[in-house]
């Protein structure tokens, strides 16, 4: 009996050791909970969709862009047992592991459908010209079925975003939402404002330039702030060596530094990226699969890109970093099917009109047109061929010798 005697308050000790840093407060925004790292918020927002935020000391004062349309916060419960916390709203439930701080999603009849990564959350202190900001990074499973689809408009021609890296910038012809949708039902917003790393690859390979023969450049057309002329092309080989620690799926992230106009990306003799075009976004990513050991690589980029080349493990893991963030905010939004994850979305940022009819209809677009006669022609030949065009764009060198973009109205 003293054996058992003494398991039972080792026991007890176990159980209520584990649960001293966790405490929890509930007002009619939803649940904060103290842990010994920052104070995580969890925040009903609808029926199936809730914001966490995870902050040091005092919630940040950030003003919101994004979900601007003021709805009713939803009715929820909160239950506690001795291991966990659950927020419970109509079509999404939360459970909050009260040892770890670790979240789980399930829909109302128990089925997990995304949980964090244990150890993943990190809100670290940096800085950015001497402001203070965090880098913010929050790590979710991904289990080997899943198929992730969104983020926005990008040209490297992925569709399953699972275990892909991207860089979320804005520039031509790219265009960065951090909202994904998975195959498992829910969809997910991370709530940042500034540039946001998804899946980061952070091995980054030693590339040695390679001095380029004498010889004619090749040179091409293109619009400039003083209009057509001829720039080079000229493009420049780097390659390097990197050891991978063991047989699997990797990504593999090509960053030139600024827009290009060639991705060409050769692991042991086989090229795994190459795409040319006036206007390839600074960043591109692809999978491969490598064996362990060291392998070697080449890049060819133009040659005013500052290329630089990293890796990561696919290791079934869903990933989101800001490096210039206020705090950690996300929210998870349940379906279970797309419509449903969408239109709770829309809900919350603002249903957008419909544009005019006429925007839905044919635009004819070129580089440019070299003069407002030339357009008024091209409109006409359409017109004489029973061609239906809504839209011609003038898309620039409309502002005459006054600067890049600065019109004189008279």
């Amino acid at each position: 009996m003293k054996y058992l005697s003494f398991f039972i308050v080792i026991l007890f000790f176990i159980l209520t050791g584990c649960q001293k840093n966790f405490t929890y407060t509930e007002n009619p925004e939803g649940i904060t909970i103290e842990l010994p790292e920052g104070t995580l918020g969890i925040y009903p927002a609808s029926d199936n969709a809730v914001r966490i935020k995870f902050f040091k000391k005092e919630k940040p004062d950030i003003p919101e862009f994004i979900l601007t349309n003021k709805t009713a916060i939803p009715e929820f419960e909160t239950t506690e047992a001795s291991s966990k916390l659950a927020i419970k709203l109509k079509n999404i439930h939360v459970v909050v592991d009260k040892e770890t701080g670790n979240i789980a999603y399930t829909s109302p009849t128990g089925e997990v459908f995304l949980q964090e990564k244990p150890g993943s959350r990190k809100l670290v202190a940096d800085s950015v010209d001497g402001k203070p900001c965090f880098i913010a990074e929050q790590g979710f499973k991904s289990p080997k079925d899943e198929s992730i689809f969104g983020l926005g408009q990008f040209q490297d021609g992925h569709y399953n975003l699972k275990g892909i890296t991207r860089r979320l910038t804005q520039v031509n012809a790219q265009i960065a939402i951090p909202f994904i949708y998975s195959s498992k039902g829910y969809g997910l917003l991370w709530h940042q404002y500034g540039v946001t790393d998804y899946n980061p690859a952070d091995n980054f390979i030693d590339l040695k330039k390679q001095e380029q023969p004498d010889g004619d450049e090749n040179l091409i057309e293109v619009t400039t702030t003083a209009g057509t002329q001829e720039v080079s092309q000229h493009q420049t080989l780097y390659t390097g060596q990197f050891t991978v620690p063991e047989n699997g799926e990797y990504s593999v992230f090509l960053d030139l530094g600024d827009m290009g106009n060639r991705y060409y990306v050769v692991i042991d003799d086989k090229p795994y990226i190459d795409q040319s075009n006036m206007w390839l976004p600074p960043t591109v990513s692809t999978l491969v699969d490598l064996e362990k050991g060291a392998h070697d690589v080449q890049v060819i980029c133009k040659s005013d890109n500052n290329p630089e080349l990293s890796w990561k493990r696919n290791d079934n893991t869903t990933t989101f970093r800001s490096p210039h963030a206020k705090e950690l905010d996300y929210l998870v939004f349940y379906g279970p099917s797309a419509d449903e994850v969408i239109s709770s979305y829309r809900n919350l940022s603002g249903n957008a009109p419909l544009f005019p009819k006429w925007a839905y209809g044919f635009w004819q677009c070129r580089e440019r047109y070299t003069s407002g006669k030339q357009l008024v022609e091209t409109v006409e030949k359409f017109r004489k061929r029973e061609l239906p065009m809504d839209v011609i764009v003038q898309d620039w060198q409309y502002w005459g010798n006054k600067g890049w973009g600065v019109p004189q109205f008279d």
